[in-house]
């Protein structure tokens, strides 16, 4: 019997007792490779867990601090708007913010960041972020400052990623 027959029969036996292994032989080269112990024979494959959800979920309350701190860093009752600052604080906040909450580790989440600063002239501001989520994974934060010369707001999405 050859070789790959006793393997397609381990994977008959593996499969009738329910296994999660598969004796699938990986692809080696065998010339390449310098340790005289990896052959196709003795190499085992693990399938896929089927994990659906994260091991350490985004967590609102930390991000939320992550965006009130980056706001005290930047902004003040006296900040007043410059518009060619404007466009290098927002890139500035959205850099910090992204980087700080990836330093989180939160499994399985990639992380948005969206930041606009808009000159405060006796004007209404409204601003709105609309994206389609699945409310029990995806989460997101947000937060403004406001004085009498500008309106910052961040807004951090997470979206869970498979």
């Amino acid at each position: 019997m050859s070789s790959r027959e006793d393997i397609n029969e381990q994977i008959h036996e593996m499969q009738e007792e329910g296994s999660i292994l598969s004796f699938y032989p990986a692809e080696i080269n065998v010339e390449d490779n310098d340790d005289p112990n990896v052959s196709e024979e003795n190499v085992i494959k693990y399938e896929n867990t089927y994990r659906m959800e994260s091991k350490k979920p985004f967590d609102e309350r930390l991000a939320k601090v992550v965006l009130k701190t980056e706001i005290e860093n930047h902004f003040n009752d006296e900040t007043k708007y410059d518009p060619n600052e404007a466009i290098q604080t927002c890139s500035d906040i959205s850099l910090n913010v992204k980087n700080k909450i990836r330093e989180m580790e939160f499994d399985r989440y990639k992380i948005v960041c969206i930041v606009g600063i808009v000159e405060k002239k006796s004007q209404g501001v409204i601003s709105k972020v609309k994206f389609l989520r699945d409310i029990t994974k995806d989460k997101y934060v947000k937060t403004k400052f406001e004085n009498n010369n500008l309106v910052a707001t961040i807004v951090v999405g997470a979206l869970y990623f498979e």
